[in-house]
């Protein structure tokens, strides 16, 4: 009998219970010279030491007895269904307008299929499967995309106490990553959490978009949202009705991030590492008073806003009742800038003081363990030309209340 999943997250540091990952795989052979910039990646990784590097974060974060769910595990079993299979390729042979294979994509083995949504396909390919393929298109034709950034499942959903937010992605190339996790959530026999949704991509909402990257839970009631890149404060409005519609989060931050890359979401710059205490690439933007306020609400909108005069930093402190700010490289400028270039900030906690992160960001980790904080580190050379940190390529589900 398959086990039915809780979700519960509270905060970023209570003892991690249950996290979806992705291990690196075809898709990522699939990144070449003149197309890997269009799918976010710095340069192209090694397919067999980023899978190494990755199994060695994976190590790590078991350690301290989380259960990891892999995504194509799950993605597998939950196409099984004829019902979720249908729905499921419905929605991607639309986005990638690809109708004409519907029929032979519903024909494919599961674990052949489930690999070819993630790896995508090129012409030759369907062709030499006997799929119904035009034969004006060229034979490296992309006609289903691969999703090699699903390795950093921090961004296609995130968890907020016991409710899903199904991320509309900012840029084409991670669309389907939404698309495939949402159906996760909603089919798995794991999950069946067709009701627990506060922002999906099978609504009006996707006019919006919101990344999981930018959510970050400061306690049981209060969540800071990132207003960044790539994710709009007209989304922040809709999740901060949906959120106190629920009833458990009181206060929505919005939080203003620069859109700029080496910024991208707001954990890429700040992360809590334990109680009352951050990992943080301190810049202008997290002391200058630029954040805004949701407040629950029993108004037509659900919420009261406030243009604040506090900085994130004032409201970090008034949160946590005191706050000790650990900075990315021991605040050192030259080499702040250095490692927060390979997610200095981005570590990702699995228990109260203790996180896991990059062995070459060796002066934020320093500064960490300096504060008492025990630092799992490991190689991650391969993974990081995608641009991401170990908090990044993790998706909580479930984690002890503290």
């Amino acid at each position: 009998m398959t086990k039915t999943q809780r979700l519960n997250v509270t905060s970023e540091y209570g003892l991690l219970k249950t996290v979806i990952m992705h291990r690196p795989s075809a898709e990522i052979d699939r990144l070449l010279p003149d197309n890997y910039r269009t799918y976010l990646f710095e340069d192209i990784p090694f397919l067999q030491k980023i899978q190494s590097e990755h199994d060695h974060f994976a190590t790590l974060i078991g350690s301290k007895g989380a259960e990891i769910l892999y995504f194509e595990n799950l993605l597998e079993e939950m196409l099984r269904d004829e019902a979720a299979r249908y729905d499921t390729l419905e929605a991607v042979v639309a986005l990638e307008r690809c109708e004409s294979i519907m029929n032979d994509l519903m024909l494919l083995p599961t674990k052949e299929l489930a690999t070819m949504l993630l790896a995508g396909l090129r012409a030759n390919e369907a062709r030499a499967k006997g799929f119904k393929v035009s034969q004006y298109l060229p034979d490296d034709w992309m006609m289903i995309s691969p999703v090699p950034n699903v390795y950093f499942m921090r961004d296609p959903a995130a968890i907020v106490g016991d409710r899903i937010i199904s991320s509309n992605m900012f840029y084409p190339a991670r669309v389907r990553e939404s698309l495939l996790a949402e159906n996760v959530f909603r089919y798995h026999p794991r999950f069946l959490k067709g009701d627990s949704f506060v922002y999906g991509t099978k609504n009006d909402e996707r006019y919006s978009s919101v990344e999981g990257g930018d959510v970050v839970m400061l306690n049981a009631q209060a969540v800071a949202i990132g207003c960044s890149e790539r994710t709009s404060t007209e989304a922040i409005a809709r999740l901060a009705t949906n959120l106190f519609q629920n009833g458990k989060i009181k206060r929505l931050y919005e939080v203003l991030v620069p859109p700029k890359r080496e910024y991208m979401h707001l954990d890429t710059v700040f992360t809590i590492v334990a109680p009352q205490t951050i990992c943080a690439h301190k810049r202008g933007f997290m002391e200058s008073p630029q954040t805004r306020l949701y407040e629950a609400a029993d108004n037509e909108k659900g919420f009261r806003l406030h243009t604040e005069g506090r900085t994130f930093m004032d409201v970090l402190q008034d949160e946590f009742g005191a706050l000790t700010i650990i900075e990315v490289a021991g605040g050192d400028k030259y080499y702040a800038d250095r490692e927060q270039r390979t997610d200095g900030a981005n570590v990702f906690t699995i228990a109260p003081g203790v996180v896991v992160g990059y062995d070459r960001n060796q002066r934020t980790n320093a500064a960490l363990r300096a504060a008492g904080i025990e630092v799992l580190d490991f190689d991650g050379s391969e993974l990081v030309r995608g641009l991401g940190g170990a908090r990044c390529m993790t998706m909580p589900i479930e984690r002890e209340n503290v």
